[in-house]
Formats: structure tokens, C-alpha cells, sequence
């Protein structure tokens, strides 16, 4: 069975979340070092070295608060979009988004039944929004963007009730809170991956669909945009 979870219905009294699967299986990566590749081509006039410093800068955000306890490691170029079956952690644009136009950015996560995480996926929307790298007003900012998704891709749920946390869910043109990791989002890698705090008991909302067996489970995990409040 597929399982594909779009949002937490039902948010824990503690600030930071960690996704589980139908079985109640905390996610998260038993192989530390995660290799990832990138597709950098884009209609945004971002240079390719652009993007690679800020993957880079997204994943550091994550890895730090842990130590040698995780590790993400550049595998160079690819020309891909989400597929479970090619065993490519992609990091792309697209320019023809097919999901709801206000989100910037989604992850796919795949799941063994025991919470292993064995792959990911994951897109940015550059047919609906305005991207820089510098924090131009009005655009959306990489690394905001990818510092959120990165912890998606590592078992970090939403945090919807810490504005300031990176795993906040939505975002704003011109932000860039979410490049740096709160305590918050801090205490949640480390749970997963330093076991240094104590985790919230997390219920998520799911619908399933058949699909092959292998593919285990699959959570998409958004990242909306939202007009500032003036």
C-alpha cells in the first residue's frame, strides 16, 4: 500500500513534530549519510553555482546540530522529477506544477513499514513564483525554502505552532527566518538523530491507495506560501 500524507490533522501540545507511518513507526534515515543530486536548471536565471551553495547551505542547517550523527553527500548532476523507482534522491525546479500553485515546494518521502526512510524527492515551484538567492523582495528565497524541506526529508514534521521555527508551515515573499534553525526545529534532529530530547506523541492524517508493495509509504509534504501580514 502507497500512503500519501498531506498535512497533520491533529497537532501534538509540543512544538516540534516527527513524521510516523501507519504503523506508528517513528521516520527517519538508518543509513546517516544521505546522497542527494540536483538538477539546477531553471527559468529563474539562477546560476548553477547559486543553487549548489545554497543545497549545500540547507543541508549544513540540519546537520550541524548533530555532529557526525548525519551527513548529506552531493552526487553531482541529474535530469529527473519524482520517481520512487530510480533510486535518485533529486533535488529539482518545475516550471509545470501540477499541485496547488500557491505551495513553493514539496517533498517526497519514502518509507519502509519499520520507519526507515530510504529515499526522497524533492520540487520546487518556479512556475508560480519568483525566486532569488539574496533576499529580493517579493521573491521567494532558496534557501528559506530548502532549509524547510531538507527537514522534511530527514523525518521533521510541521511545527504549526512556532512561527519562528524553519519547520513553521508556510512562508511569505522576501523571507529569510527559515534559512537558520530555531531551538526548535534543533530539538527535533536531535531526537531523531541524537536522541537528546524527549519526542511528542504525533498523529497524522492519511489516505491510501494501492501501489506496489516495495514502494512502501510515501508523504508529500508541502510548503505554502502566504501574503505577509501588514
Amino acid at each position: 500500500m502507497l500512503t500519501l500524507c498531506l498535512a497533520l490533522l491533529v497537532p501534538d501540545a509540543s512544538a516540534w513534530q516527527v513524521r510516523n507511518n501507519d504503523h506508528g513507526q517513528e521516520l527517519s534515515w538508518k543509513n546517516r549519510t544521505i546522497s542527494y543530486q540536483v538538477d539546477p536548471s531553471n527559468n529563474q536565471d539562477l546560476s548553477e553555482a547559486a543553487v549548489e551553495s545554497m543545497i549545500a547551505a540547507g543541508t549544513r542547517s540540519w546537520t550541524t546540530p548533530v555532529g557526525d550523527g548525519l551527513a548529506f553527500v552531493d552526487e553531482g548532476r541529474a535530469t529527473g522529477r519524482i520517481d520512487p523507482h530510480d533510486g535518485v534522491n533529486i533535488i529539482y525546479f518545475e516550471d509545470e506544477w501540477d499541485h496547488d500553485p500557491a505551495l513553493v515546494g514539496l517533498t517526497f518521502v519514502w518509507s519502509r513499514p519499520d520507519g526507515e526512510i530510504i529515499g526522497f524527492d524533492m520540487a520546487l515551484n518556479t512556475e508560480d513564483h519568483d525566486w532569488a538567492v539574496d533576499g529580493t523582495p517579493g521573491h521567494n528565497d532558496l534557501l528559506n525554502t530548502l532549509s524547510h524541506e531538507f527537514g522534511h526529508a530527514i523525518g521533521v514534521d510541521h511545527s504549526p505552532e512556532v512561527e519562528a521555527a524553519t519547520m513553521y508551515p508556510s512562508t511569505f515573499p522576501g523571507e529569510l527566518a527559515k534559512r537558520d534553525l530555531d531551538s526548535d526545529d534543533k530539538s527535533a534532529v536531535q531526537y531523531l538523530y541524537n536522541k537528546s530530547s524527549v519526542g511528542p506523541d504525533v498523529q497524522a492524517g492519511c489516505s491510501t491507495s494501492a501501489a506496489p508493495s516495495h514502494l512502501a509509504w510515501l508523504f508529500a509534504l508541502p510548503l505554502l506560501v502566504r501574503r505577509r501580514d501588514r
